[in-house]
């Protein structure tokens, strides 16, 4: 796992941390998240392609933003970021869960300026199943107890093998629930995929973990949602995994991201 000591770039604002070199492929994290919702993919992403890991607006090292900004705007702070990193030529994109659905309005927003975009658990599609999570205890409540919970939840929502959910798993998304300024639930529980895929002009990739708890009514409903949508899009389902599928399945992952990114065929 990488460390937060790699050094950060301001892009438009935005904290930006940079493995590799090559053509650009920027990375979005989700919900409650940081860059570091993708420790175990940037290395292997790196062997091709310079990739840039965003703390996107509200999150980690990045700025503050309103709670009540419009999806599109925020959005459109994350495409400038996007635009610059690839001087404005085409770059690669990916997004997970709710940085999915954020990738996916930045590449309708992008359009030809967008080379390829991989977008892994997204939101967007409306009704999500309806997990039993447990709010997290402020830290005067004990350390103790906010880790369990957090811990909970992660078995619950993120990840399907709970031997997976070490000690590290923990600290970093204990690091990440306490610098998480805004709520991405809004968009991540809107129903605007469908309408944003019609839209996108680049090669698509859709990525889930076969044992992801949140599509409703389950995740093969969701590819059926993509395929009617965008017929050419290519949509993978990682055995066993939940929805943090990056995380828990990192190499089955970077291969999938890998072949797709490099192949202009698009083959699904």
């Amino acid at each position: 796992m990488n460390d937060s000591s790699r050094p950060i770039a301001r892009v438009r604002g935005l904290a930006v941390r940079t493995w590799g070199a090559g053509e650009p492929l920027v990375l979005l994290h989700g919900g409650m998240g940081t860059w570091n919702h993708w420790a175990r993919n940037v290395d292997a992403l790196a062997q091709k392609y310079a990739v840039h890991a965003l703390d996107m607006p509200g999150y980690g090292d990045s700025p503050t933003v309103d709670r009540d900004m419009p999806e599109d705007d925020y959005a459109a702070m994350v495409a400038e970021a996007v635009g610059a990193i690839g001087s404005y030529e085409p770059v690669r994109l990916a997004g997970f869960s709710f940085g999915g659905i954020v990738a996916a309005l930045v590449a309708a927003q992008m359009g030809a300026r967008l080379r390829k975009l991989s977008i892994l658990g997204p939101g967007g599609f409306g009704k999500s199943a309806k997990l039993d999570l447990r709010k997290i205890p402020l830290d005067t409540d004990g350390l103790r107890s906010v880790r369990e919970v957090l811990r909970y939840n992660l078995q619950v929502m993120m990840i399907a093998d709970p031997a997976k959910v070490t000690e590290d798993t923990v600290n970093l998304h204990y690091a990440n629930v306490r610098r998480t300024r805004f709520d991405g639930r809004r968009v991540s529980l809107g129903n605007r995929i469908s309408e944003l895929l019609g839209s996108i002009v680049c090669p698509v990739q859709v990525i889930w973990g076969e044992r992801d708890p949140l599509p409703y009514p389950n995740v093969q409903a969701r590819v059926d949602v993509v395929r009617a949508a965008m017929p050419d899009a290519r949509t993978d389902v990682i055995p066993g995994a939940g929805h943090w599928v990056q995380y828990e399945a990192p190499d089955a992952v970077n291969r999938v991201m890998l072949e797709f990114l490099a192949d202009a065929r698009n083959s699904s």
